[in-house]
């Protein structure tokens, strides 16, 4: 009696989403606002997140890892926004230090040697990478010279590339995650009220240009009978007020 065997089933990928937070807020902001600075809007991280883990399951056939994401903080010490994300499921926080100049350091050494770590262990056949510094080819080329897939992300630029040529090359895939994709998790922070405007008092007339070489700055509310000599001295009833002189 004859036994009907039934196709192998193909093999699944497993894979791993790993994300350069400085570049996909900076590329972002850029895209959608006209300026990297995470000063200017606000993300909501967790559902993008979870929309950015959704598109890797439509796009590669096989089982999640985990979510990688790299990002920075001061002394390493995370926010409450990252602290948040670090206690999702099936994502791991990576922090770089911040340093006084807001520049992230250390990340593109996390991201190489978690990827070599992953690829040498065989715990993942593909990746996707969301970065856009050619710094990040070492880990590409680690990665792939022990049979991983690198499935490299970028984001929609509003005009050129903001992706190193080189690193669009060593991938294996490329593709661009629009501005309708990201949109609905980022929000422009208010504009900064103006501080001509006095919320008591109303908005106050542009002051004229100054024709002298230097004025004095009267501190905050003067008594209303005051006189002031030349020597930059403030005379309130028998009590005496410092000026501050600026030079225009």
């Amino acid at each position: 009696m004859m036994t009907d065997f039934a196709a192998p089933l193909p093999i699944l990928a497993r894979y791993a989403v790993m994300v350069d937070v400085g570049y996909i807020y900076a590329a972002a902001g850029e895209l959608l606002f006209g300026s990297s600075s995470r000063r200017d809007f606000r993300v909501d991280a967790v559902p993008l997140i979870q929309v950015i883990t959704k598109h890797a399951d439509e796009l590669i056939r096989g089982e999640l890892l985990r979510v990688y994401w790299y990002d920075a903080a001061r002394d390493r010490v995370p926010t409450i926004d990252q602290r948040v994300i670090a206690q999702m499921p099936w994502v791991k926080l990576r922090l770089g230090n911040l340093n006084a100049r807001g520049q992230q350091k250390g990340v593109d050494a996390q991201i190489r040697a978690d990827m070599e770590a992953l690829a040498r262990h065989r715990a993942i056949t593909d990746s996707v990478l969301i970065a856009g510094d050619e710094d990040m080819v070492p880990a590409v080329e680690a990665a792939q010279a022990f049979g991983v897939r690198v499935h490299l992300w970028g984001i929609e630029p509003p005009y050129g590339t903001n992706q190193a040529e080189r690193l669009v090359w060593e991938s294996d895939t490329v593709d661009v995650l629009e501005g309708a994709f990201l949109r609905p998790y980022f929000a422009k922070n208010p504009t900064a009220v103006d501080p001509r405007s006095d919320p008591v008092l109303g908005p106050s007339p542009t002051a004229p240009r100054q024709s002298h070489a230097s004025h004095w700055s009267l501190p905050p509310r003067l008594p209303a009978f005051c006189r002031a000599d030349s020597s930059g001295s403030l005379y309130a009833g028998n009590n005496t007020i410092s000026l501050k002189r600026h030079s225009l």
